[in-house]
């Protein structure tokens, strides 16, 4: 009797086990698709976020805020020596004006000098609308002026932020790098834009270095093997001042 007893108890746990696994087998299935959807939402929504925020820095280094119109960009064509000329029309570091354009300051460098292209066509559609823009526009949309009314209740005229007028420092930018580079010196950019900066000058000193070279004030050589140049005062100009 005992033992007919112990067969039926084990049959029906037996049973009873069966009938278990069969009723959450399809909660199983269900529970384990549930984790998927949900491992493959939290990817979706990392990606999504990091594009947001690339996105919203993008704005926020761009004051561009238009768009050529379809005939510019039609007729429009990418030239490294339109960069070029269009920054020192405008009287811009590399710096700023990549921040007009929208891209790195190295992406200009790389522009300047043949190195790349723009890589996507809304790359060259923002170039193409900075291209049209004057001085007066630029120096607008980069918050370096401000709108001013005149004597007399004339209309309002843009002037340069106070730190850019004349006659706020004791030295010209020309005077303050020839004498970072006085007795010969050799300086890198990066030494030179540092004390640039120290002396409370706005912006970067590459414009002004650009120009000096340009007019033979100064010589340069590329960094081998680093970004930049050393700059350095000829012999035969170390008497101006």
């Amino acid at each position: 009797m005992s033992n007919l007893t112990a067969v039926l108890n084990d049959q029906i746990r037996r049973l009873a086990r069966r009938e278990s696994r069969s009723d959450t087998r399809t909660v199983r299935r269900a529970t384990a698709q549930y984790r998927r959807d949900i491992a493959f939402l939290k990817r979706q929504v990392h990606s999504l976020t990091q594009r947001l925020t690339y996105f919203e820095k993008t704005a926020r280094q761009t004051p561009m805020a238009f768009m050529p119109p379809a005939e510019v960009l039609a007729k429009g064509r990418f030239r490294a020596m339109g960069v070029k000329a269009h920054r020192r029309k405008l009287g811009l570091s590399a710096g700023d004006y990549a921040r007009l354009v929208g891209v790195s300051k190295k992406t200009i460098y790389q522009w300047e000098g043949g190195k790349a292209k723009p890589r996507s066509p809304l790359t060259t559609a923002k170039w193409l609308a900075v291209r049209g823009l004057g001085k007066r526009q630029a120096m607008e949309r980069l918050g370096l002026a401000e709108s001013r009314p005149s004597v007399g209740g004339a209309p309002h005229t843009l002037l340069p932020r106070p730190e850019r007028q004349r006659g706020v420092f004791q030295q010209t930018a020309e005077q303050v790098i020839l004498s970072l580079l006085k007795g010969g010196k050799r300086r890198t950019t990066r030494q030179i834009n540092e004390a640039w900066r120290k002396r409370g000058r706005p912006g970067a000193a590459d414009t002004t270095l650009g120009r000096m070279v340009q007019a033979g004030k100064l010589e340069r050589e590329k960094i081998k093997g680093g970004r930049g140049s050393t700059y350095w005062v000829p012999s035969g100009n170390r008497r101006i001042r």
